[in-house]
């Protein structure tokens, strides 16, 4: 038997009622999750803290908003404050910062197993569904491409892990988990999902240091920022999951379902992926 590993987290945020304001900041709540062997984790983040002590970069936990905050600060002339998350950059370049995070996902075309699958949701959109609800449609959709997966071999099986919330919200994720664990939808029984979700602290784990970065540039590729897009073609796109060379619905999953949403992505991808 083979373990698989999962990892996952977000990026953006999602109100049932959102503002014009909300909605321009975040025009779209995606979830990542990538999967590969777990007995090539460890060579990963070997692999993942030589790059970034090779791209002369702190060890401290780099996210992908603080790219975006150090672009803002670059933009006005200023630097960070000690009051700001990504304080301990101020002196980088955040260019340099942008290709360690393309080099950092290249790392994973290495591996001799990695597939990648994203769910979107466009904030634009009429979606009014409870947070509750609209985490339960991501976290099913994810796990069923999971098991899609892993089930091409009888005897795999995958643990997920995902970046912890605050403490309500977290809560709320392992009861979804176990319920779609439980109760199951098309999908009767997940024999090859673990049946107990893990979170674990991104500072703690190159996966989940990975998958914000991997939200992040599919949050900029949907934006059509030309470096998200070009991170995306050249360091996500080669290994995102598809189905007869079909990206969407396999490894891009609008949510909820909806074929207006599906060809608006389909158009995008179209543009700036062909």
């Amino acid at each position: 038997m083979a373990i698989k590993f999962a990892f996952s987290d977000e990026c953006g945020h999602y109100s049932p009622v959102r503002t014009e304001k909300q909605k321009k900041a975040h025009p779209f709540y995606i979830r990542s999750l990538f999967i590969i062997d777990g007995d090539d984790y460890k060579n990963l983040c070997q692999d993942f803290a030589v790059l970034k002590q090779d791209s002369g970069l702190p060890e401290k936990e780099i996210k992908w908003a603080h790219i975006w905050t150090l672009r803002t600060h670059h933009q006005k002339g200023t630097k960070p404050n000690e009051k700001d998350d990504c304080f301990f950059l101020k002196d980088i370049d955040y260019h340099k910062i942008i290709d360690f995070v393309e080099n950092a996902l290249m790392l994973l075309q290495n591996l001799e197993f990695c597939k990648t699958v994203f769910t979107i949701t466009n904030n634009n959109s009429n979606a009014k569904f409870s947070e509750k609800d609209l985490f339960k449609m991501h976290v099913t959709s994810l796990l069923q491409r999971v098991q899609f997966e892993v089930q091409r071999n009888n005897e795999d099986l995958a643990v997920l892990f995902f970046d912890p919330l605050c403490d309500n919200k977290s809560k709320l994720l392992r009861e979804i988990y176990f319920d779609i664990q439980e109760n199951g939808d098309f999908i009767q029984n997940y024999t090859h999902v673990k049946d107990s979700l893990n979170l674990e602290f991104s500072h703690h784990s190159t996966g989940i240091q990975l998958a914000d970065f991997m939200a992040g540039v599919m949050a900029g590729t949907l934006k059509g920022y030309e470096r998200s897009v070009q991170i995306f073609n050249k360091a996500v796109r080669p290994t995102l999951r598809n189905h007869q060379n079909k990206i969407l619905g396999a490894g891009i999953c609008e949510v909820p379902t909806n074929s207006t949403q599906r060809q608006k992505m389909r158009e995008h991808f179209k543009k700036h992926c062909p």
